[in-house]
């Protein structure tokens, strides 16, 4: 896709398409073709149906001109800003507006009783929580100014919110004092209030400016102010900061990168635990600190989360000559000419060992090759540091033999690492609880055995049920909560929240998707609850026998990223009885 827009119409082809009762249709036909992938929703759709014929008819009024950019994609993340007005004034100098609309009206909304943060609550079926309108057009209006580049020029930039259906109260909530930081960078338009402000800013929009191309096809430049929010609070991040043995790696990269000139694909491979995530980070900071423009990529969600906690985001539309791909093994190989085009620098972090679903089959020599069709010289650089389980060279040893050699041997516990297969859940929570102590992190995490009934209801009921043990996975978008906490988190953590991260302890229960049978390991696709796992295994095609061998290695892989997160100790309970016997027994050459 090489625009970032759904719809680009001058003003006034707007105002006279918009008002037509099939103008929605158009740009539900419109979204695929657009941005390559997806669909619309119902509550998408209505939402174009009800807000842009009102945002038509106030532009009517107004003696504008200039151009409009519906479904607006921000240069870095996913989000989309509903509209962005673009034009010149009489002086020729550019006005950039992003418009959020809402369709809310009086009485639908309140502040959030949870947080009670300023946040509000929206009174659907269900209820959800929101920030408030303004600050959301901010929030887009600030990424465009700090994240795009303009050739030189240097646009005005402006933000409205426009709740077309809302009439202001005299005791107004969203006009509340707490607020006031949000109606200061942004306008508040609603039908009784604002209009006059709303106008004078409209107005400021006389003639089209040739800029709007510049959005329309962006390219990446992160301001300085950007850079240094950047730069502060990854030094200030408990979740990715690097020891002296990864800022090491880093250095080394660094350099090797500095020394080459031509276009150049960089396969970093590491095994669990090296850092590659934190590695990408400071790269990135490398880059930008130097004039460079990276982006970065990661397809985990749980990732994606926490480096949000950053101000930056995994994925984005802008075009930039400088990518970082993390989590490569989590592609499809399909993607990989896509991402090497074009570019001065494409790093991919990868572990051959990692992917999870099966069509995750990007692997270092489709990397390679790619590349090399795409002419660009190819470094390989190897991290064989494991930075995670600490001082634990025996326990990454019978991992790696259990999962993927095929070898159950006897194991005992160290000072410096600790092991155990205990006989309960509940002992395992037990011993969690004692090691959390100050600022130990300590985390429960299992295999996806256990359907997810709790997913639309956080913090009530429960999803794991082991006995008279129950536990509920963690609750839906928690991941950065969830993996930055210190302590004892109550909820249980599945791959997809796990992987990329570190804990001081864990405690692992592998589900009955593994268990011990006539004198082998075996991986059960009946005991998943995976929806993607359990999709292929009913529905791909292929022979059973190919689909078997592809679920055990998943199955596999899955239970090496679980096992494979502590610093300092893994407690480890096994539903089947005879693979619990097994792992604490001394038997070799069972896995098949």
């Amino acid at each position: 896709m090489d625009r970032a827009v759904l719809e680009k119409l001058t003003i006034k082809e707007f105002c006279e398409k918009a008002t037509r009762p099939d103008f929605a249709c158009h740009l539900e036909l419109r979204f695929s073709e657009a941005y390559g992938k997806g669909s619309v929703s119902p509550q998408e759709k209505a939402s174009w149906t009800n807000s842009l014929p009102k945002l038509a008819t106030l532009l009517q009024t107004l003696p504008i001109a200039g151009h409009i950019l519906i479904e607006y994609l921000m240069p870095l993340g996913e989000k989309r800003a509903d509209c962005v007005l673009v034009g010149a004034d009489a002086s020729g100098k550019t006005h950039i507006i992003v418009i959020e609309l809402k369709q809310w009206s009086q009485g639908r909304i309140r502040l959030n009783e949870t947080f009670n943060m300023g946040w509000l609550t929206v009174d659907a079926t269900p209820p959800y929580p929101t920030d408030h309108p303004c600050e959301q057009a901010h929030v887009y209006r600030a990424a465009l100014e700090h994240q795009l580049d303009f050739g030189g020029e240097t646009p005005t930039f402006h933000s409205l919110a426009y709740l077309h259906e809302y009439t202001e109260s005299d005791d107004e909530l969203l006009r509340l004092p707490h607020f006031d930081g949000c109606l200061r960078k942004t306008y508040l338009l609603t039908r009784n209030q604002g209009i006059q402000d709303a106008s004078l800013l409209l107005s400021q929009l006389q003639t089209e400016s040739p800029i709007v191309e510049r959005l329309v096809s962006p390219k990446i430049r992160y301001s300085r102010s950007f850079i240094s929010n950047f730069s502060d609070k990854l030094n200030c991040s408990a979740l990715f900061k690097p020891t002296a043995e990864q800022i090491e790696a880093f250095k080394n990269i660094a350099a090797t990168l500095d020394q080459v000139e031509q276009p150049t694909c960089v396969i970093v491979k590491g095994i669990v635990g090296t850092g590659k995530t934190v590695l990408a980070m400071l790269l990135i900071r490398h880059l930008m600190e130097r004039g460079k423009q990276p982006l970065y990529y990661a397809r985990s969600a749980a990732i994606g989360a926490c480096i949000r906690q950053l101000d930056f985001y995994a994925r984005g539309h802008g075009r930039t000559e400088y990518y970082m791909v993390d989590e490569a093994h989590r592609l499809n190989k399909r993607e990989l000419p896509q991402i090497v085009r074009d570019k001065r620098l494409t790093v991919f972090f990868i572990d051959d060992n990692q992917w999870l679903q099966p069509q995750e089959n990007c692997r270092s020599h489709d990397i390679q090759q790619a590349a090399e069709e795409a002419g660009q010289h190819i470094l390989e650089v190897s991290l064989v540091k494991q930075l995670r389980c600490q001082d634990a060279g025996a326990y990454i040893e019978w991992v790696d033999n259990f999962l993927n050699a095929g070898k159950i041997t006897r194991l005992d516990s160290t000072e410096s690492f600790e092991v155990k297969v205990v006989d309960t859940p509940h002992q395992m929570t037990e011993l969690l609880k004692t090691r959390a102590q100050d600022n130990t992190s300590c985390r429960i995490v299992a295999g996806y055995c256990w359907y997810w009934a709790t997913e639309h209801k956080p913090g009530i009921g429960h999803d794991i049920e082991i006995g008279d043990w129950t536990a509920r996975w963690n609750a839906r978008a928690s991941y950065a909560t969830w993996n930055r906490s210190p302590g004892l988190h109550e909820e249980v953590g599945a791959i997809y929240t796990v992987q990329g991260f570190e804990y001081d302890y864990v405690g692992v229960v592998i589900g009955e998707d593994l268990v011990y049978r006539n004198g082998r390991v075996c991986a059960r696709g009946s005991a998943q609850q995976d929806p993607g796992l359990q999709r292929y295994m009913n529905t791909r095609s292929g022979s059973q026998e190919e689909k078997r061998a592809t679920f055990a290695r998943i199955i596999r892989n899955i239970y090496y990223v679980l096992m494979t997160r502590a610093k300092k100790g893994v407690f480890i309970y096994v539903v089947d009885p005879e693979l619990r016997g097994m792992l604490r027994g001394d038997l070799s050459d069972v896995y098949r």
